[in-house]
């Protein structure tokens, strides 16, 4: 209607990539313009329309309002004009490298040790034969027995990754790093490592005491715990096992349950020492050994022992008789000495010694050690080891050259007897 606006809507596809996009139009004479859908640039009766870049099968579109002001048959013409474009496309890139290395934080020493050496390409063509180095530290060992292991990997694709595992063996306390290289003909230099820390757990136990002892007296030992390994140790529980025939006279600071000393630590620090001490006694002779262990909760026990001889005592006894008393002048009778070791331990260099009277006269020996006659006087000996329970005869035969109540006297050393046991028997002479 007349003096009423109306709308076009333009509709712009670009069939190739061009750029300096213009459109234009001329009003006629009766058409005025109202508004526009981008805003055009208006000039008189002509509007232009300055796009710009339109890229191949990209469409715009574009609304304008105009208004009538005349009577008749009124046609709007729109001109477009655009540079045809022409692209040059060059793509520039380069591969980059990376590596990531996994292994444990700590082993113990035998152990073996898994790595996991990862290596990525993040860069934008393919990297060309990609070599991986594994160097192997001092403390760590390959099976094949060489310090430097290669891995060919080939080309790596953009963002392709390659994972190489390996498997060492821990040979040395320490901190130990291993380093992984990598290299390819057109790629870049890189580097990753993995530290582990190579521990042992190891507990050493000593004990330290007299090797010879007297039964019935005490008998103090010294037990040494110390942390030989590189880790803290936790809950450890010192056992001290007492022989069967002895028993605990004191152990400060431990648990005393019948024959078993028993003493707990929280933890034992990487070198640290230790010490506990232990009384025993006993009444039984012979040799006997004391033990201990000695546990934690990381699994490296120890353990550790003494022997002690508790000695016992010699007990020497004998008793002397006669083949015939009383007896006449002339007559002649035998003496006879029985020496026993009733004690618990030997008695070394045993002497018997027969004093007799002037009226008797020495006829014959014999006995257990060879006699030597010196006058009224025989001495046995020495006797070397007397065994406990063990028992000894010596015989002196006489001949009687007086009457009367004559007493032959009889003494006993030894090496553990220094005072002589002394005896007499009485023998009748008519």
């Amino acid at each position: 209607m007349l003096g009423d606006q109306y709308p076009l809507d333009i509709e712009v596809s670009a069939c190739h990539d061009v750029c300096e996009v213009i459109i234009t139009t001329t009003l006629p004479d009766g058409v005025s313009y109202a508004r526009g859908n981008p805003e055009p640039k208006v000039e008189g009766q002509t509007l232009t329309w300055t796009l710009g870049h339109i890229a191949r099968g990209q469409c715009l579109t574009m609304r304008v309002w105009l208004r009538c002001e005349r009577e008749g048959d009124l046609c709007t013409c729109f001109c477009v004009k655009a540079t045809p474009v022409a692209f040059c496309a060059l793509l520039c890139a380069k591969p980059v490298l990376v590596c990531e290395k996994c292994g444990p934080e700590e082993a113990c020493l035998g152990d073996p040790i898994h790595y996991t050496i990862t290596v990525t390409n993040i860069g934008t063509c393919t990297a060309q034969e990609v070599v991986l180095r594994d160097i192997l530290p001092e403390g760590v060992e390959h099976s094949s027995g060489q310090k430097t292991i290669t891995f060919n990997l080939g080309c790596l694709e953009p963002c392709q990754t390659k994972k190489v595992n390996l498997c060492a063996t821990a040979v040395k306390r320490g901190e130990w790093c291993n380093t992984a290289l990598v290299t390819a003909c057109n790629a870049n230099q890189t580097s990753c490592e993995a530290c582990t820390c190579i521990a042992c757990c190891q507990m050493e136990c000593n004990k330290v005491g007299p090797k010879e002892v007297p039964v019935g007296q005490n008998a103090d030992y010294q037990i040494t715990v110390t942390n030989t390994g590189d880790k803290t140790l936790h809950e450890v529980v010192v056992t001290d096992m007492a022989p069967s025939t002895t028993s605990i006279v004191s152990a400060q600071g431990a648990n005393i349950s019948g024959k078993q000393a028993i003493w707990k630590l929280r933890e034992l620090k990487a070198g640290e020492k230790v010490t506990f001490n232990l009384t025993l006694t006993t009444c039984t002779p012979g040799f006997f050994t004391n033990r201990v262990h000695a546990t934690n909760c990381e699994g490296c026990n120890a353990c550790c022992e003494f022997g002690t001889h508790w000695k016992g005592r010699p007990a020497l006894d004998y008793c002397i008789e006669t083949s015939d008393n009383p007896i006449c002048i002339g007559e002649t009778t035998r003496l006879k000495i029985s020496l026993t070791n009733k004690g618990q331990e030997y008695d070394s260099n045993v002497y018997v010694t027969v004093n007799l009277p002037s009226e008797l006269e020495v006829v014959s020996t014999s006995g257990a050690s060879t006699a030597k006659v010196n006058g009224q006087t025989v001495t046995f000996g020495p006797f070397e080891n007397l065994a406990p329970r063990q028992t000894l005869e010596y015989y002196v035969t006489v001949k009687a050259n007086g009457r009367g109540d004559l007493r032959p006297k009889i003494q006993v050393t030894s090496d553990f007897i220094k005072n002589p046991i002394t005896q007499e028997e009485s023998l009748i002479v008519n």
